[in-house]
């Protein structure tokens, strides 16, 4: 139920439509407007809509706008995006090409990081191997110390079982962030770690998302203090470190 709600007024809202309270029990006739009400106080938590002003909702800024990610990602992520749809898998891109729009561009020099369930992990790798150039899963980390191998690398592929941190293949923010920090420090993905929290910064993290997202991954006790830290205790902890 709170899913085909969902999927509902997430096609209402879309095109940049604003919705009343009014308009919003409407669309939900057979429902009690109580329910109504706590589906739509649901949504606002987990961040998929907000509100624009009172007793008005709209898309949430954050919420993937699935034709803007795509025209701006790099020629090769499209590439893989559509030989991953048209293969049946199921997948979806994270990282930095779902973080066009908040402050990046992304101009293809990365790896594209990629979610798939754990039990397509290797026939992922092998379609993406066979169609473009080196791809390696998470389970793959001795081939970061072959030098020659480590620089054709195009593709990081992780495991997910939580596909409703995405849509329409593109990660959340959040999960797209936590990818990103598990590529960066699990598996030497080409960026410095001084650069995450600056990515951090921009995103602005929902945090029933953000929570979600670094359960999928496993990291909610490294990351989750993230949602609550004191920035004095922060700075004053790193001269110690």
């Amino acid at each position: 139920m709170a899913n085909e709600f969902r999927e509902r007024l997430l096609k209402e809202l879309s095109e940049g439509r604003v919705l009343t309270t009014r308009q919003i029990y409407d669309l939900f006739p057979q429902m009690n407007q109580k329910t109504v009400s706590w589906h739509l106080h649901e949504e606002l938590g987990k961040g998929f809509v907000e509100k624009s002003a009172h007793g008005e909702y709209r898309l949430s800024s954050s919420t993937p706008l699935d034709e803007e990610r795509f025209s701006c990602i790099p020629d090769l992520s499209k590439a893989a995006f559509g030989c991953l749809k048209d293969s049946g898998y199921d997948f979806y891109l994270s990282g930095l090409d779902c973080m066009n729009g908040i402050g990046f561009r992304v101009d293809g020099s990365y790896p594209l990081i990629l979610c798939t369930r754990k039990s397509s992990l290797k026939d992922v790798q092998l379609l993406l191997m066979r169609e473009f150039d080196l791809a390696i899963t998470e389970e793959e980390n001795n081939i970061l110390g072959m030098g020659k191998l480590k620089s054709r690398i195009q593709f990081v592929i992780l495991s997910s079982s939580n596909f409703a941190l995405q849509s329409d293949g593109f990660a959340f923010p959040e999960k797209a962030f936590v990818d990103l920090y598990y590529a960066v420090t699990r598996m030497e993905y080409p960026i410095p770690v001084s650069e995450l929290p600056h990515v951090l910064s921009l995103i602005k993290p929902n945090p029933y998302r953000f929570r979600n997202a670094t359960k999928d991954r496993g990291l909610g006790n490294e990351l989750n203090f993230l949602l609550s830290y004191n920035k004095d205790f922060i700075k004053a902890l790193s001269s110690f470190i």
